[in-house]
């Protein structure tokens, strides 16, 4: 059943360490040391009293690690020292995104947008030419004496009800939209670099983790071929150990892909320059005021943008409305042309009325359909407001709720780092234990280690997803917020 020259196999241990680990089994304390990983009992017994203290106050494990309102100093980067990597990183996506050129390719068109409705304002001045005119009648046809000439016509618009004036406002707030747009983009791009970088740190870490499930699984696996070598019997034990390696080599190949993924996504955003990406498994990033966020959503780029573009329709529709009444002009012409008797044309000048009175309708229906294009937008305007609002509520909720898992998860790691290493010490030197038993145990350990870092790196995306719900993430990332 067991033999004590069995330690010598893997652990450097004798009668004497036996007796040490014989004596904290009846002293409820069970030596945690096993090869590769020491630990130390006063860490887990402190450890151990922090849970229970959490568990008798009814206090969350968040509120325990100090991070009620921002989270516990951790060994890992400083805030300011994440926002340069990730303000690095911003900067190289802005730098080579389609999104944003494009959105500043449509603010340079309103740009010249409003140029052009400015110069409505101005004489307009038209040139043209006619051929010697060919007259037919009951005469019967003949040539006028008239030549040909060239035309000039100067026409300066005298009252118009506001119409340039609010076109070339109109044309304004489009620009205005147009510039939030830009902005807009900048904070999407920005999300998609933070978050990309925190998915491939957080799948690194779990890579590294499962690569030490995978080294302990290959140890246990050599040690069990070692033991059958000698008895046969125990050759069932070695079959689990090996099903068990495979699922360890199946979980590191997974999370590498994952990681493979969040890699090439990152790379598409930021090209193939170098960049720094954090492999701690804590990192010192300060739960964000949820009030603060929640003031700033008004002035979130995209609500800047949808409010310029119910100001730009609402102008419009005056535009449409100014256009079908009277237009008064003042127009200065002159031709090059002689008269039929060969005189010479004078300059001519005169005021112009000119008034579109029936269309069909066709203006009134112009006008509602551009109001209504604007009530559309504040609709939209509006939607957007509260989808933003609650996102902010929802990721506050869930970087709460996550970080304090992450907490309960590892002072859950350090429960099932001392039953895995009692099960393993009275597995292999008192036999009082299956080998199941241990493998459990050790799968139990690995998923609480990454159950850790999963939920501690989803907390710090529902943060980074609270500053892009209040479009002040550029900002923060800049230190301006």
């Amino acid at each position: 059943m067991f033999e004590f020259n069995q330690c010598s196999r893997s652990l450097d241990c004798g009668p004497k360490h036996v007796l040490v680990f014989l004596i904290g089994l009846i002293g409820g304390v069970v030596p945690p040391v096993i090869a590769g990983e020491p630990q130390s009992t006063t860490a887990v017994s402190k450890a151990s009293v922090q849970l229970g203290d959490a568990r008798d106050l009814g206090v969350s494990a968040l509120a325990l690690a100090g991070a009620s309102g921002a989270l516990s100093k951790q060994a890992g980067p400083s805030e300011m020292e994440l926002r340069a990597i990730f303000l690095k990183a911003v900067r190289a996506a802005d730098g080579r995104s389609p999104d944003i050129r494009m959105a500043q390719a449509g603010f340079q068109a309103s740009q010249s947008d409003i140029e052009e409705a400015e110069g409505q304002r101005w004489p307009q001045v038209d040139l043209g030419s006619h051929s010697k005119p060919i007259k037919w009648g009951d005469a019967g046809e003949y040539e006028d004496n008239s030549t040909a000439g060239v035309d000039l016509s100067i026409s300066t618009s005298l009252y118009d009800w506001g119409r340039v004036a609010k076109t070339i406002d109109s044309r304004k707030q489009s620009a205005e939209a147009a510039r939030s747009a830009i902005a807009t983009e900048r904070e999407g791009v920005a999300y998609q670099v933070v978050f990309n970088i925190i998915e491939l740190s957080k799948q690194r870490i779990i890579v590294d983790v499962s690569q030490r499930f995978v080294d302990r699984m290959e140890e246990l696996v050599g040690m069990l071929a070692g033991i059958v070598a000698v008895d046969k019997g125990r050759e069932s034990e070695l079959t689990q150990a090996k099903a068990r390696l495979l699922q360890a080599l199946s979980a590191r190949d997974s999370a590498q892909t994952r990681a493979g993924e969040a890699e090439i996504n990152l790379r598409k955003l930021v090209g193939d320059r170098p960049l720094l990406v954090p492999r701690t498994h804590e990192w010192n990033l300060r739960l964000p005021n949820m009030d603060a966020l929640l003031a700033k959503v008004d002035d979130h780029p995209s609500i800047q943008q949808g409010r310029a573009q119910v100001q730009s329709a609402e102008l419009q529709a005056e535009v449409v409305r100014a256009s079908s009444l009277p237009q008064l002009n003042w127009v200065v012409s002159k031709t090059t042309a002689d008269d039929s008797l060969g005189r010479k044309q004078p300059w001519q000048t005169s005021l112009a009325m000119t008034w579109g009175a029936f269309r069909g309708g066709s203006v009134r229906a112009a006008e509602r359909a551009v109001l209504q294009r604007g009530e559309a937008a504040r609709q939209q305007t509006e939607q957007q407001r509260l989808d933003l609002e609650y996102q902010i509520r929802t990721a506050e909720h869930e970087a709460r709720t996550s970080l304090e898992r992450a907490e309960l998860y590892r002072n859950l790691s350090v429960e099932s780092e001392r039953i895995r290493l009692a099960f393993y010490q009275q597995w292999y030197h008192l036999g009082k234990r299956t080998l199941l038993d241990v493998l459990i145990a050790e799968n139990d350990h690995y998923s609480n280690r990454v159950g850790e870092v999963s939920n501690r790196f989803d907390g710090y995306q529902a943060i980074i997803r609270q500053y892009a719900g209040a479009g002040s993430l550029v900002g923060w990332l800049a230190g301006s917020s």
